[in-house]
Order: structure tokens, then sequence, then C-alpha cells
């Protein structure tokens, strides 16, 4: 009879450590959705703002679509953590009244954060999607426009203009090296020099 209250006690014990393995691991759970939700947002808006700059913007309706599913994920997390706290009253209620064993725990309020939680986490994913279809379709049109630019330039010194100096009898140094290590030329030396 002993054995089998030890065992009854041990299973007990390994209930209540489960239960709070459980919550923990929502827990840590609820606060990484949240975490990643709101720092996906604020990467987003530097990547706007550094990454694409002053270039045009193309298929914003897909950076709308993120900041919207990281918006209402972190929305949901939050409200998830209150539901949460509504389900452990009711559930608190449900041992006192003695329906615990009668009504699911935490009644509708422990349903709903569940639902809550999925959902959160569902939307932060749909957040990184659309983002990477974003940045991916913004950044390749960045490299485009670099590359022109690039072009541009290339061909612009393949054909140089052509100046000339002209250099007097009296632009005696000419051609040597000043104090700061350019090469003098008439035409950067300072107007008192020229007189």
């Amino acid at each position: 009879m002993t054995e089998e209250k030890k065992q009854t006690n041990q299973l007990a014990d390994y209930r209540k450590w489960l239960v709070a393995a459980e919550q923990k691991s929502q827990e840590d759970f609820d606060k990484t959705v949240l975490t990643l939700s709101g720092g996906a947002l604020g990467i987003s808006f530097v990547f706007l703002k550094d990454v694409i700059g002053p270039h045009p913007i193309i298929m914003s309706s897909f950076l709308l679509v993120a900041w919207s599913a990281w918006a209402f994920s972190t929305f949901s997390v939050l409200t998830s953590y209150y539901l949460s706290h509504l389900a452990l009253r009711r559930a608190i209620s449900q041992v006192d009244d003695g329906t615990i064993y009668k009504q699911p725990p935490g009644g509708a309020f422990a349903c709903m954060t569940a639902i809550l939680n999925a959902i959160g986490a569902m939307l932060f994913l749909v957040g990184v999607c659309c983002i990477t279809v974003f940045a991916g379709a913004n950044l390749s049109i960045k490299g485009t426009l670099n590359d022109r630019k690039e072009t541009d330039v290339s061909t612009s010194t393949a054909n140089p203009s052509t100046t000339t100096t002209k250099v007097t009898a009296s632009d005696t140094n000419a051609g040597q090296t000043t104090n700061n290590g350019r090469i003098y030329s008439p035409a950067s030396a300072p107007a008192a020099a020229k007189k």
C-alpha cells in the first residue's frame, strides 16, 4: 500500500512539473513571437530608409501587408496574454466551485488564448514572406539602377573631354610638386600668385 501511495505522489509531482513546463513553454513562445514581430517592424523601417533610400519603391503592397501582419501578430499575442490571465482566474474559480472536472479548465478564455497564439505565429510568418518578396524586388531594381549608373560613368570616362591649359613663361612653378603633394598648374594657382 505504501508503494502505491509513493507512486501516486510521484505521479502528482510529475504532473505539476509538466503543467509548469507547459506554462513556461507557452510564455517563452509568446515572448518570442512578440519580440520577433516588433523587431521585424523596426528592421523593415530601417531597410526602407537606408537600403532603398530615394530609389522608387515597387510592390509596396507587400510591405504594407508585412507591416499589417506584424502589427496584428503583436496585437494577437498581447491579447492572448490578457486572456491567459482571465483563463487562469476562471480555472481558480472552477476549482473553488468544484466544477473543474465538469467544464474545461479556463473555459472559453483558454480556448481563445490558444487560437490567438496560433494566429500570432501565422501572421508573423505571413509578414516574413511578404517582406522577403518586397525586399527581393526592390533590391533587384536598385541593383539594376546602380548597374546603369556605373555603365553611364564608364562610358563618359571613356571619352574624356580634352582641356588644355596654356602655360606661359611666368608660370615657373608649372609641373613642380607643391608642399601638399599636388602638382602645380597655373589653373589651380591662387589668384594672387598669378598676378
